[in-house]
């Protein structure tokens, strides 16, 4: 069972509570997604917006990636089979090995307003950026803008050509709808939502509607459907593996196809998990049950495929 997750917000816990990325008593570790047959991680570094939003981003999300990179060659050295994900040619070798990542941004903001600073994260391997994390900042409003009818600045649309040129997947997740549109009509390459569920379900602002995601289909993105409870239904508490279920089946319906949806925990980004999915240890029976309503060609797209030929037409 290899699952590719386009979300979690570990780095940043190991960082603050400086623990081992390998094994820790958060949500998620690599020991854990070893033991489910191994896996591709999105490694998210989220740089909070109250602080970083505008400037000052730089020395914190500097550390974040230290304490990835860190991880990553302590974790060689103890001889774990992990591989970083970096080019397009190293998504054919993910599935011989145990453990891969691939280093993420969730909030613009960590640029500081500077295309040089996003060229320098490349060079250090960020592949993903989250354009906006939910309020505004140089690059665009997010959903918590909605009232603006604000998307894209002008610089908002240079980030995003420059991210098309270096092989960086534009994350819509947070965005306003707005920004959302604008973001897909000036982008050479398809858009990911990392993570982000169906408004028609549970309407909170973060979902995406039915336009947003027959589009997000038709022009070859991706959605990674995420665990956070008060994304899959109005009242957070009654949240399960089959609140899971629907979204996906609902996206599916919507696309009419399986090839554009998989999966973006948001592990450790969550306060709250749903009922039967409290770490990344239980990915084993959430699949075990999608597969039973879903079927097995249809669940190897959603935990690995969909994700993997997403990340070759973009890196």
């Amino acid at each position: 069972m290899y699952i590719c997750d386009c979300h979690c917000d570990t780095i940043s816990e190991v960082y603050k509570q400086q623990v081992s990325l390998y094994e820790n008593k958060l949500q998620l570790d690599l020991k854990r997604i070893q033991a489910n047959g191994g896996g591709l991680q999105f490694c998210g570094m989220f740089v909070p917006t109250a602080e970083y939003r505008y400037k000052n981003g730089i020395r914190y999300t500097l550390c974040l990636v230290d304490k990835y990179l860190s991880e990553l060659r302590r974790l060689k050295q103890q001889g774990v089979d992990i591989f970083q994900v970096l080019h397009r040619e190293d998504l054919d070798q993910v599935l011989n090995h145990s453990l891969s990542t691939l280093l993420t941004i969730e909030e613009g903001g960590a640029i500081d307003g500077s295309l040089e600073v996003l060229r320098m994260y490349y060079e250090l391997g960020v592949r993903v950026m989250t354009l906006v994390w939910s309020n505004r900042n140089d690059i665009a409003d997010g959903v918590n803008e909605e009232c603006t009818r604000g998307g894209l600045t002008r610089f908002g649309r240079q980030v995003v050509a420059e991210m098309n040129r270096l092989g960086m997947a534009v994350d819509v997740s947070h965005i306003s709808k707005y920004g959302f549109w604008q973001v897909l009509g000036v982008s050479q390459k398809p858009v990911i939502a990392t993570h982000s569920n169906a408004f028609a379900l549970c309407s909170h602002p973060r979902n995406l509607d039915d336009e947003q995601i027959k589009a997000l289909n038709d022009s070859d993105g991706f959605i990674g459907l995420t665990f956070a409870p008060q994304f899959l239904e109005q009242d957070w508490q009654k949240a399960c593996q089959e609140s899971v279920y629907r979204h996906f089946a609902h996206m599916l319906d919507v696309m009419g196809n399986d090839d554009h949806v998989g999966f973006g925990s948001d592990f450790d980004g969550i306060a709250h998990t749903p009922a039967g999915i409290d770490g990344v240890q239980d990915f084993k029976p959430l699949i075990e049950s999608l597969t039973l309503k879903l079927g097995e060609k249809t669940m190897q797209k959603l935990t690995h495929v969909n994700c993997l030929n997403y990340l070759k037409r973009v890196l």
